[in-house]
């Protein structure tokens, strides 16, 4: 079985912390910071472990928030490793602890807690931590980020991007940045043509967060940015996949798909008619263009799954794209195994399973899992 990511913030990364911390300050009790982090360690879960490692870092660094703060950026530097190129450290998830000492305990300091996110970013993002400065000194923050984009290193070029996504995965709401998108926007435009990818992904992602309110802005932005020639047409079209699947046509229409096509749909099946989870499933799907043009599609599909209350909710999953000539015809085969994963659980009952075409559901068919506790 595959460690769960928690199980990464234990003894032996306490005891790193603890080694760091003693180099640094020959004052620190290493022995009772240890002490005061593992007994309690096992009964936390992932986010807790590194909240308790950042509340007794600083405790036994005297408590002192401003004082600890160099102490804080020297740690992680410590532990994040030897610096790459372009001057960032080396990242790591288990500096994270140390990034949520300035999280928790640096709102108060705004002007010193940024500063210090600047270099500790370099060891691991900085994305959870500024949360809570946007929200409580959101122009500070906005102005540091503004700066931040020309940074020379990629790690802190990211930061402005990632830090102020809408809707970022574990990082708490931030009402301001649901309000108005243009505060992440600023950030993106200077962003946009970044020479490294991890950034431009960061710009995708943001973009993507701010399609869920704002449809067809970002579709207008991508088509904007698709016509200077320094831009990444992959990161556009990643920035795009939610608009795609949902057909939306401006974002189609931006990458070049046709978004009224004119086909036949000559078969389409799912086989077989009954699974038991583990097992895959074949869809098999035969088109026509009936266009005298040539057409170039976004082909998905979709399963409504099964809740535990009998309700079905569906899930669009990308298949692939299709060029057709004028009258020419297409076979395509996906095949997909039905397993549990880690934000989706199976149940038993009818999945009712859909072609789409264009964001236009086309054709339908659907299998049985089959209730495997029998």
């Amino acid at each position: 079985m595959a460690e769960a990511l928690k199980d990464g913030f234990g003894r032996e990364l306490t005891q790193r912390i603890a080694d760091a911390a003693a180099t640094e300050v020959r004052s620190f009790d290493a022995t009772a910071f240890v002490a005061a982090v593992v007994p309690s360690l096992d009964d936390l879960e992932l986010k807790d472990r590194v909240n308790l490692l950042a509340d007794q870092l600083l405790a036994h660094l005297g408590g002192d928030y401003p004082t600890a703060l160099p102490s804080i950026v020297a740690i992680a530097a410590a532990v994040a490793g030897e610096p790459d190129e372009g001057d960032a450290w080396g990242a790591s998830m288990e500096a994270w602890p140390l990034c949520s000492v300035v999280e928790r305990h640096g709102i108060d300091h705004p002007t010193e807690s940024l500063a210090a996110m600047e270099l500790l970013t370099r060891a691991f993002s900085c994305e959870f931590a500024i949360r809570p400065f946007l929200e409580h000194h959101l122009e500070e923050t906005l102005a540091a980020c503004r700066v931040w984009t020309r940074s020379p290193v990629a790690a802190v070029r990211r930061l402005p991007s990632e830090g102020t996504r809408p809707h970022l995965p574990w990082g708490p709401k931030v009402q301001a940045l649901l309000d108005e998108p243009e505060h992440g926007l600023d950030l993106l435009r200077a962003l946009r043509h970044d020479p490294d990818e991890v950034v431009r992904r960061s710009v995708a992602n943001h973009l993507n967060d701010v399609a869920r309110a704002h449809p067809d802005r970002v579709a207008a932005i991508a088509a904007e940015w698709l016509a200077e020639p320094e831009t990444d047409p992959a990161m556009i079209r990643h920035a795009l996949r939610g608009l795609v699947k949902q057909g939306h046509a401006g974002a189609m229409a931006a990458l070049g798909f046709t978004t009224e096509p004119d086909l036949t749909i000559e078969h389409f099946a799912v086989t077989p008619s009954a699974i038991h989870l583990g097992e895959s499933i074949e869809l098999v799907a035969e088109v026509r263009s009936t266009a005298d043009v040539h057409q170039r599609l976004v082909v998905d599909f979709v399963i409504h799954h099964v809740g535990a209350r009998g309700t079905t909710s569906p899930k669009v999953f990308k298949w692939t794209t299709l060029e057709l000539a004028p009258g020419e015809r297409a076979t395509l085969r996906k095949v997909r195994r039905i397993q549990t994963a880690s934000t989706r659980r199976y149940h038993a009952g009818r999945h009712h399973t859909e072609l789409q075409i264009a964001g236009a559901v086309v054709a339908s068919d659907g299998f049985d899992l089959l209730d495997s506790s029998r």
